[in-house]
């Protein structure tokens, strides 16, 4: 296998804001060296992340009537659509309720953290895992704890006295707000004195709502999980609830992290991961690398500390063997979440096509099956593990039963802290598409599109990416060009301006294609990208990333803008957004209830229109090619 070849950097350029004459003369100036780009990435990004703004907190467990109802006998089919779900819920009457959000100030938070108000740190408690101004979840319940008359944090015992390397702890939240700690905080679990308090996270997803089914997303209250409290990244933006769990699930937990630590002993503190699994398309067996030692390549030094493993080292160690890894970097996206992480992109020279990519399971073998919406959470099996552990099966219903938590989690690789191995790590390539009802427009071969507004077949037009002229070929623009780098040609050559080239009214037009605008990567056929820079990799869908709120190109026409989409505007009403065939794309609220979309901000590229002038991902591709 080859080591990945350095890519050419997506970042644009300056770009020149004036009109002039072609042969002004006018040279741009000679670039700053820059050092190499790292021999993972495609891009040439080094992350400053901040702790600042805010981010949400929970407390307690969410009820969740609409779960409760979803599995017992009341559950039916009330309208009539051959399947159950939310909808039908909420004609028996059945809703959840709108939750409590405590909002945290990240500053105000940092600056109580920094006085060492509970002992147990100026700053982080772990300072050997966070550097200076970045925090985990256990920081942020020293800061409730602190800051609020109805949570008290006590019994702390310290990661080295633990055995598990990270802090455990007893906690009381006085729940009936009567202002005392007693058992009449007390619901399903112990909120006075409780042992069993851990949390669920859930990640910002913007406009994003497909994801908070009760049973088949990540659901109201989040996703559960066995991680180390304590190692868990503060993100401002993100989504902590912390609630008391079962002891069955405080057991499990503490069982999946004893083994954790047994294989760092087992290896003389060496993380070694027993087996990375690699399932590509097509073939019946997975490509295996035993036995992998992965060492921390610090790629996150804007939040961790010299020599801290993350997820992301799995794969860029398995790079070092000499396996082909590269990964992408996502920004604030369109829908206005704010991801700022890097990305699993490419895996022996198979790389992601957006809505086809590659998914990664990480965990205990034992435990791959502990989170479904029909687990039974029988853990005495040798396949889960032969523990002498029988759980309670309303504990099992509400602890467990969800799609997502335990090895399967959306947690990004690069801030997912490993410093024990886990057992095995797995990727594979997922399709979402049709999952999220997506139409796929590749850029890789020519397709048609009905650009008519009624999309009754009026108005049939070619989509592909051009291939550019060679060099010393054609009248290709160099830095000479009074508009070098500026992507739209019709902000300067057009029937407005003086006559420039093509003599100021034979523009050239993709006719052939069924176009009747002109187009600035049409022009490039001839003329070349006018010093656009290459392309990163990706073939599709570039508004996700370069139509959020940072992210937008300028001089790109059209496409630097974005619009409202509304009411019978939201063309997708059928599919990506509102249908409800695909359970896992039901759009519901942040509290699991179904709530169709009526209003989305999005590029006037998106999964509603596309802009003929610069259509994605064929404009992108033709001009930044991969």
């Amino acid at each position: 296998m080859m080591k990945i070849h350095s890519l050419s950097a997506l970042l644009l350029a300056a770009l020149l804001a004036g009109c002039g004459s072609d042969d002004d003369g006018a040279t741009a100036p000679a670039p700053e060296p820059t050092p190499p780009k790292s021999p993972y990435l495609t891009l040439d990004i080094q992350p400053q992340a901040k702790f600042e703004g805010q981010f949400v907190v929970y407390l307690g467990r969410y009820a969740d009537p609409l779960k409760d109802w979803l599995q017992s006998d009341q559950a039916r089919d009330l309208s009539g659509d051959g399947r159950i779900d939310e909808r039908d819920a909420h004609l028996d009457g059945v809703y959840n309720p709108p939750q409590t959000a405590i909002v945290v100030d990240a500053k105000e938070m940092d600056r109580v953290l920094r006085t060492n108000p509970d002992g147990l740190g100026a700053g982080s408690a772990r300072p050997d895992i966070f550097v200076d101004g970045n925090y985990s979840s256990f920081d942020a319940l020293r800061y409730l704890a602190y800051t609020r008359q109805d949570l008290k944090l006590e019994q702390v015992q310290p990661p080295a006295l633990t055995g598990r390397d990270t802090f455990e702890f007893v906690l009381s939240w006085d729940r009936n707000g009567d202002g005392v700690f007693d058992e009449q905080d007390n619901d399903v679990y112990a909120n006075f004195m409780g042992h069993d308090w851990h949390t669920r996270v859930k990640y910002d997803g913007g406009e994003l709502i497909k994801l908070n089914g009760t049973l088949d997303g990540l659901g109201p209250q989040g996703e559960a999980h066995y991680e180390r409290l304590d190692q868990i990244w503060v993100q401002p933006g993100m989504t902590l609830r912390f609630q008391p769990f079962s002891p069955e699930m405080t057991e499990r937990r503490r069982w999946v992290q004893d083994r954790e630590m047994a294989r760092l002993a087992q290896n003389g503190g060496k993380v070694v991961l027993p087996q990375l699994n690699i399932m590509k398309p097509g073939e019946p067996q997975p490509m295996v690398i035993a036995n992998l030692e992965v060492t921390a390549h610090n790629m996150r030094p804007d939040i961790f500390q010299p020599g801290v493993i993350t997820k992301m080292d799995i794969f860029l160690s398995a790079a070092d063997a000499g396996l082909d890894v590269a990964f992408n970097y996502w920004p604030s996206l369109s829908t206005g979440a704010k991801v700022e992480h890097f990305a699993l992109f490419r895996v022996d020279g198979i790389a992601s096509e957006v809505g086809r990519g590659w998914a990664t399971v990480y965990g205990d073998m034992a435990v791959h099956g502990d989170f479904s919406r029909a687990s039974v959470c029988d853990f005495a099996s040798p396949a889960t593990g032969g523990m002498d552990l029988v759980v309670d099966p309303e504990h099992c219903r509400l602890d467990w039963n969800s799609n997502f938590g335990g090895n399967v989690m959306h947690m990004m690789a690069d801030t997912w802290v490993m410093n024990q191995p886990v057992q095995f790590t797995m990727i594979l390539v997922k399709d979402h598409y049709k999952l999220w009802g997506m139409e796929e427009y590749s850029g890789k071969a020519r397709v048609e599109r009905d650009f008519s507004e009624a999309e009754d077949g009026s108005d049939i037009m070619t989509l592909q990416a051009f291939d550019l002229p060679e060099s010393g070929s054609g009248p290709l623009l160099t830095e000479t060009h009074f508009g070098w780098g500026i992507a739209d040609c019709t902000e300067c050559h057009n029937e407005q301006k003086q006559p420039l080239g093509h003599g100021g009214h034979s523009w050239p037009v993709n006719s052939a294609d069924g176009f009747d605008a002109t187009q600035p990567y049409y022009c490039a056929t001839c003329h070349g990208n006018n010093g656009a820079p290459k392309g990163h990799g990706e073939t599709a869908r570039c508004f996700w990333c370069h139509a959020g709120d940072s992210t937008t190109p300028s001089h790109h026409g059209e496409a630097s803008t974005r619009r409202l989409y509304q009411g019978d505007a939201i063309k997708s009403n059928d599919k990506i957004y509102n249908d409800p065939n695909e359970l896992n794309a039901l759009p519901r609220d942040s509290d699991g209830n179904y709530q169709p979309y009526e209003q989305v901000w999005s590029s006037v590229n998106s999964d509603w229109d596309m802009s003929r002038v610069f259509p994605d991902p064929y404009s992108c591709m033709t001009c930044h090619p991969n």
